[in-house]
């Protein structure tokens, strides 16, 4: 038993280096059109221009639910975008994007009216590359707003892209799109540090899972040490993308703190199912423990149908 759970403590102990990565779908996400008000924003797709010859001054919203990591501190964060069509051929459309300054949601904002902003919030990027109607996709750095909304300096409403003056059409797919690859995405990872010794100890840990693969569910194990003194235990299954499918921290709620030397042991079921209890695909599936934001162990499973 010593010597494996000393096998055990070098993994553990390797994850202080980790880096966690989230990605995130956006809550909302939409475009304005305040200029055209007879016509029907496609809610597919999302617009910017500001092009007065043609009367287009369409521009993009998009937020994205940040409250699980607020008072963290992003490393990087890339949203990432895809457009299907641009004016002129050239492909560029040089804009900037604004921290939104007041609340909203896609299903009761009018889409006639433009949303409010924070002029000194911004930051400028130019949607280049092959133009018309190529598929083109872009990751744009981000990490300056998110870490804004993050430490509180700046409330989280999402953040507007504005076409600046004179520039032609880019279309972007909303997340209402079919292609789930085409979809906006907000990629941020966290650098996850070590904790004091003589508050929490080293994470001991043994995490497995049976049957794997497994169809239609499996049991997942775990046996924990010295978690991290207070902070409640993280179970969370991901897809290959990096892509939350459910959380199962749930499972591990324990009325008292995990204190430093004492083991618990858990068992936790999962039956293949997602956050809305539809079933998910076949595939490599990979599920993550961790206590507050600080990593302890990982795993894979295969889901065969």
């Amino acid at each position: 038993m010593k010597n494996s759970f000393l096998s055990l403590l070098l993994i553990c102990f390797a994850a202080f280096s980790y880096a966690e990565l989230v990605s995130l779908s956006p809550t909302d996400d939409m475009y304005t059109d305040a200029e055209n008000p007879g016509t029907s924003a496609v809610t597919t797709e999302l617009w910017t221009a500001n092009f007065s010859a043609s009367q287009h001054f369409e521009r993009i919203m998009l937020n994205f639910d940040l409250s699980e990591y607020t008072g963290q501190s992003a490393q990087t964060a890339t949203l990432h975008l895809t457009r299907f069509y641009s004016c002129p051929s050239g492909g560029t459309t040089a804009t900037t994007f604004y921290a939104i300054s007041e609340a909203w949601d896609e299903n009761t904002w009018d889409y006639t009216q433009h949303i409010q902003y924070d002029p000194a919030v911004n930051m400028p990027y130019v949607f280049s590359g092959t133009g018309g109607g190529a598929i083109v996709q872009f990751a744009v750095d981000v990490t300056g707003f998110i870490n804004q909304f993050l430490d509180g300096s700046f409330e989280n409403h999402g953040f507007a892209i504005l076409a600046n003056s004179n520039q032609k059409f880019s279309k972007f797919f909303s997340k209402e799109y079919a292609n789930a690859d085409y979809r906006p995405r907000l990629d941020i990872s966290f650098e996850e540090t070590g904790v004091d010794d003589n508050t929490a100890g080293i994470a001991e840990c043994y995490l497995t899972n049976y049957p794997n693969p497994f169809n239609p569910s499996t049991t997942i194990s775990l046996s924990i040490q010295n978690a991290i003194y207070g902070k409640p235990l993280k179970l969370i299954i991901y897809n290959h993308k990096g892509q939350k499918v459910k959380d199962l921290s749930a499972s591990l709620v324990h009325t008292t703190p995990l204190e430093p030397g004492r083991i618990r042991n858990y068992t936790v079921a999962w039956n293949g199912k997602d956050e809305h209890n539809q079933p998910v695909p076949s595939g490599v599936y990979f599920y993550k423990l961790s206590s507050g934001h600080q990593y302890i162990s990982s795993n894979k499973m295969v889901l065969l149908k």
